[in-house]
């Protein structure tokens, strides 16, 4: 007889790619004929834009460009002046798994940015980018229910493991138009020379078939007043905005990931004082959700010949995810009046393990622009690393990201400066298991011959045996043993026990 399982779907994404971008971008820039030789170069900057994503079988693209610039003092010693350009990019992703069914979130920034001078004319800048990108495609699982009635006496173990993945992912694409205003007592704004602009969800959460989402962006800027100083002003804007999702949700998480695909800043009428701020930026919602995977691990049949049938289920997913938030700090020798302005950008956070132990170590650099003791501008470069360690088993796999909380500053300390910068880490415990479930089988039509079975059997307790195994080895049922011995349900197996056996 063919024994076949009813069964119950479970719609999820399956994440099909997981890598890493790293990829250098050089151009050159041209020193405008109304602009002075170039010096020395005081500082590079650079801010990702991302464009589009490109979904091919077998392969994906993601266009993008780096607003880069490169700020420097002139031959003649005069006012600083800021060189920009617009480096294009394209990351391409080769994987099998990928196609065009694919949507991908993309978290892709710069890792360092520098400049040097080619002749007094031109500049070689040169952006070095990083971030991740992970992959998703719908998936149905299957999943087994329990034996009907008419399986008799078939006997199953259940295990049940709990993982939290992707459900439903989406996008949406919003502006954000804004007025910024300087605010009194500052000088106005004779050139605006550079602005950085950071993006952080502070809140995100679900209201039935609504992702909801508020965070804020740190515009940073630096500019040249009318007396040729040059100083650096930043402000929070708010903003909030939501997404429609295909389905309605309770208690899953929603994760955003919010990317800029354009920004621009202007000075609003012309008399330095009011900016007028757009970006165009996109959300990256991911909704993830917790599992209950059951599964069928083991049968068998107590008065019959039974022969199972397994299909497989995947048990990938996320187990555990955790935060770390640290200050992290740096020093710099140097003769140092005061600070002007300070820009961090952050690399990958790289995990290492030791057995079950992992720490994750997070590289950034800071672009630091001060005065000395002449009270000349200068630039520096200075290093910093954030550290932190978690336990994971060692069949799981450790995926740390990080991102700044709040603005980097530097301030005067002893014989330099210190940076100072505050990042989150978070480090998510990923499983890739993947396990087998009874699907049905074949059972034999006759009834084994259980008259030579004896009624009770007296046995020693061996290591490595369970309810589950002993039951099966003489067939009958781990209830009809634990009642026959007075055993709770999490009581020790030890010394001597009855079996009683199933005629």
């Amino acid at each position: 007889m063919e024994l076949v399982l009813e069964t119950k779907s479970a719609d999820f994404l399956r994440e099909v790619f997981c890598g890493a971008i790293a990829q250098e971008e050089t151009g050159e820039t041209i020193v405008p004929d109304s602009f002075p030789d170039v010096g020395r170069i005081l500082q590079a900057f650079g801010a990702v834009v991302l464009r589009g994503k490109d979904y091919r079988a077998g392969s994906l693209s993601i266009s993008g460009g780096v607003h880069a610039g490169v700020l420097y003092v002139p031959e003649d010693q005069g006012a600083p002046r800021a060189l920009h350009l617009y480096l294009p990019f394209t990351v391409r992703m080769e994987n099998p798994a990928l196609s065009e069914n694919t949507r991908a979130a993309v978290d892709c920034r710069v890792r360092s940015v520098d400049a040097r001078i080619v002749n007094s004319r031109k500049v070689l800048v040169r952006v070095s980018l990083c971030g991740t990108v992970v992959g998703y495609e719908p998936a149905c699982q299957e999943l087994t229910l329990q034996p009907p009635e008419e399986a008799g006496d078939l006997q199953t173990r259940t295990a049940v493991y709990r993982v939290t993945r992707a459900l439903e992912y989406a996008e949406k694409p919003f502006p954000m138009a804004e007025e910024a205003e300087l605010p009194a007592g500052r000088a106005p704004m004779e050139e605006l020379c550079q602005y950085q602009a950071d993006v952080e969800v502070v809140e995100s959460k679900l209201v039935g078939s609504k992702g909801v989402f508020k965070g804020t962006v740190q515009l940073k800027l630096l500019y040249l007043t009318e007396e040729e100083e040059l100083v650096s002003w930043s402000c929070q804007l708010p903003f909030s905005q939501y997404v429609d999702l295909d389905h309605e949700y309770d208690e899953e998480e929603l994760l955003v990931h919010v990317a800029l695909t354009d920004l621009n800043v202007e000075d609003a009428n012309g008399q330095g004082k009011r900016l007028l701020v757009n970006f165009q930026m996109l959300a990256q919602c991911t909704v993830v959700g917790p599992e209950q995977l059951e599964i069928l691990e083991d049968a068998y049949s107590l008065y019959h010949d039974f022969t199972p049938q397994w299909r497989p289920v995947e048990a990938a997913g996320r187990l555990d995810s955790q935060q770390f938030t640290e200050t992290i700090r740096a020093q710099l020798q140097a003769p140092v009046k005061a600070v002007v302005d300070t820009q961090v950008y952050l690399g990958d956070p790289v995990a290492q393990r030791d057995g079950e132990a992992v720490t994750v170590t997070l590289p950034a650099q800071a672009a630091v622009l001060y005065r000395d003791e002449d009270d000349e501008l200068q630039g520096a470069v200075v290093r910093l690393e954030a550290a932190c360690r978690t336990d994971a088993s060692e069949t799981c796999l450790c995926r740390p990201t990080a991102r700044l909380s709040g603005e980097a500053f530097a301030v005067p300390s002893g014989d330099g400066l210190e940076v100072r910068c505050t990042v989150t880490m978070t480090v998510d415990t990923v499983s890739q298991e993947t396990f087998s479930t009874l699907a049905g089988g074949q059972m034999s039509d006759e009834r084994l011959d259980t008259a030579d079975r004896p009624s009770v059997i007296l046995r020693t307790v061996g290591e490595g045996d369970t309810l589950w195994s002993l039951a099966k080895g003489c067939r009958t049922t781990a209830e009809a043993i634990r009642a026959a011995n007075g055993l709770e349900d999490d009581a020790p197996l030890t010394g001597m026990i009855l079996i009683p056996v199933m005629k």
